[in-house]
């Protein structure tokens, strides 16, 4: 054993414990080989990409292998360039190998004339990467390098590309990692893929101008036995990997397995997908598989953009809306949170367009709507033509990551993007946690007055709070520094509102409301209140609002707990009955409002981080923690 040469596969991940399924199917591929076998043994190194440059370092040097490959993506590859030239100064010798969508075709941009023992994997991985291991088997392995198709590298101080290697059409070829031993069951999050491709050519992904829309599948009884695996070794949490979970008819059926394998073994509790684009009754009909076995608590629904001409220039017009609405129909129907993705700024987008399209999705019922910053990815349509599109990006993410973050396009000025962020955050704080929902739902149908003018001006009215205001605070310091970028951003920012600063931001909110024309209406007043009692709260510790003016429309009765009792009059139960779902309606109008829903408690020695995780997934579904209206006296539970 001593003899062979040692291969370290190094995946520096986004969470924990999570299966490096790359690395996975790598080792399980090339060692189907014998001559493989006979000359190198394999080991693994993962942790996350926050572990300590340092460590990552000492421990990479310490393994002394004889050749480290390295999963590059854009969130690690800022370290994982600085421990490549550590791992290169202390192991000369050494041979390394980068692969992954981040440095694929980028070879002038990743590897140095001055290094020829580092080489990149071009595209898929799994017989380049077993090539490559043969070439080096070799007594004249810097010849047979040549012979290994896609490989960039440098020879004699000239960037060498090779051929392009073809795709793995079947995929069985490929031995499963769980189902092999190459894992064990030291995990708590498995990344399961049924297919690979993508039909799609979206201008912001790699995914579909990777694959060149073809669709290969792995076989249905091996990924049955997968998440077999999957549900025996108690791993918790389940990310299907596919593009698009629903677009193949068995999908339904394998979801089915998924929560027969959860209602047998206890696991997963959760599973996590990206939904087919133009399957939106077999997309519902998976969700309600889920939603019944509690294995999912909302769906993510992806539409990027509402703006025709920013569709069409990103490919994606071939992507139905009717078909994203008719989901959102039946998520609503059958009771299923939901939240609507978004990218600011596309090409084609403009401001008006952005915010127009906002206010379209809310007339339209829109739960939670996220605005994602638009990454610049390598590889991808939009990178290939960014200078006719007139794309202006900043950095972000620390010297983690390699992130570049969209700032400007040819339709939107910097001062736009700003003002688009600003934007966003405020709709963040007043729609998602429906902060104001009665109050506007009502404006836009009784006086006409559209849903992004509200958002718009309590944007401008949070830009005029003072330096020392933490809530603008928050804004200002995640648009100027792009911390936006950072997956827990918009979490912190609904910890913030609804928890940490919940009573400067109900004073916000009704200073901002006073201030409005709108306000001298006595049925805007009282669907404020209405609002005040319905504005959710993440965590079941924090304290209780009470109104400081008191109630001048609605009577408060009585401050339990965790709720409220509250007589509405009868003149404002229309609009309340309108914008709350509400089953039962009490003839003297007398509600309790009870707030004791799905929170855990706020715990002060979590990180920030996790709070922002914790917010981030309770707002998007945060129909699971609105309050219950039922009629006073009787039973919530």
């Amino acid at each position: 054993m001593s003899d062979l040469k040692k291969v370290l596969l190094v995946e520096l991940s986004v969470f924990e414990r999570m299966t490096p399924l790359a690395s996975g199917y790598l080792q399980a591929y090339a060692t189907t080989d014998s001559v493989i076998r006979s000359e190198y043994r394999f080991e693994r190194y993962t942790t996350v990409a926050r572990t300590p440059r340092a460590e990552i370092i000492w421990n990479l040097i310490g393994a002394a292998a004889d050749v480290y490959a390295f999963s590059c993506y854009v969130w690690n590859m800022g370290l994982v360039r600085s421990v490549v030239a550590a791992v290169r100064q202390a192991r000369p010798h050494a041979q390394i190998i980068l692969g992954g969508p981040q440095v694929m075709s980028q070879g002038g941009r990743y590897l140095s004339r001055t290094d020829e023992q580092t080489v990149i994997c071009n595209g898929e991985g799994e017989i380049t990467f077993s090539q490559y291991l043969l070439s080096l088997t070799d007594s004249d392995a810097r010849a047979r390098l040549h012979e290994v198709d896609g490989l960039s590298f440098y020879r004699d101080g000239e960037l060498v590309t090779t051929p392009k290697q073809a795709r793995i059409s079947s995929l069985d070829d490929i031995p499963s990692p769980f189902l092999t031993g190459v894992f064990d069951s030291a995990y708590s999050i498995a990344i399961l893929e049924t297919n690979r491709g993508c039909p799609y050519h979206c201008g912001f992904c790699f995914w579909g101008a990777a694959t060149n829309d073809r669709v290969h599948r792995f076989d249905e009884e091996r990924v049955r036995a997968e998440i077999k695996w999957v549900a025996k070794n108690e791993i918790l949490f389940l990310f299907i990997a596919d593009a698009n979970w629903g677009m193949l008819s068995r999908d339904v059926d394998i979801s089915r397995h998924i929560t027969n394998c959860a209602q047998d073994h206890g696991a997963p509790n959760v599973v996590y997908f990206s939904a087919a684009k133009n399957k939106p009754k077999a997309v519902t009909e998976i969700t309600g598989i889920f939603q019944d076995a509690n294995l999912i608590a909302s769906q993510p629904v992806s539409l990027q953009t509402l703006e025709p001409t920013s569709l069409d220039l990103i490919s994606r017009s071939n992507i139905k809306l009717s078909a994203f609405a008719a989901i959102q129909e039946d998520l609503r129907e059958k009771r299923i949170s939901s939240y609507i993705e978004l990218i600011w700024p596309l090409p084609g987008e403009t401001l008006d367009s952005f915010k127009r399209g906002v206010g379209t999705l809310c007339e339209n019922e829109a739960q939670t709507v996220i605005a994602y910053p638009h990454l610049l990815l390598n590889n991808t349509p939009i990178y290939h033509h960014s200078d006719a599109m007139g794309i202006l990006t900043r950095p972000a993410g620390g010297d983690i990551a390699e992130a570049r973050i969209v700032i400007g396009t040819r339709e939107v000025s910097v001062a736009e993007f700003t003002e688009g962020m600003y934007y966003f955050y405020a709709f963040h704080a007043l729609h998602n946690p429906s902060s104001l929902r009665t109050v506007i739902r009502h404006l836009v149908k009784q006086s006409g007055m559209r849903y992004q003018d509200v958002f718009s001006a309590f944007a401008e009215f949070l830009r005029e709070q003072g330096p020392d205001d933490p809530i603008l605070a928050y804004i200002e310091r995640s648009v100027e520094d792009a911390d936006y970028y950072d997956v827990n951003n918009y979490g912190l920012f609904i910890h913030s509102v609804l928890h940490e600063h919940r009573e400067l931001f109900t004073e916000h909110v009704r200073r901002f409301a006073q201030s409005q024309d709108w306000w001298d209406d006595d049925k805007v007043r009282a669907l404020f209140e209405i609002d005040f009692l319905n504005r959710p709260y993440m965590y079941s510790n924090t304290p209780m609002d009470v109104p400081a003016e008191g109630f001048q429309e609605l009577r408060l009765l009585d401050l339990g707990p965790r709720s409220y009792t509250v007589q509405v009059p009868a003149e404002h139960l229309p609009e309340l009955t309108d914008a709350i779902r509400i089953d039962s309606i009490p003839a003297d109008g007398t509600f309790t409002v009870d707030h004791k829903r799905l929170q855990y408690p706020f715990m002060p020695t979590q990180s920030r981080d996790h709070s922002g995780s914790y917010c981030h997934g309770m707002i998007e579904k945060v129909g699971n923690v609105m309050p219950l209206w039922q009629p006073a006296g009787q039973s919530v539970r």
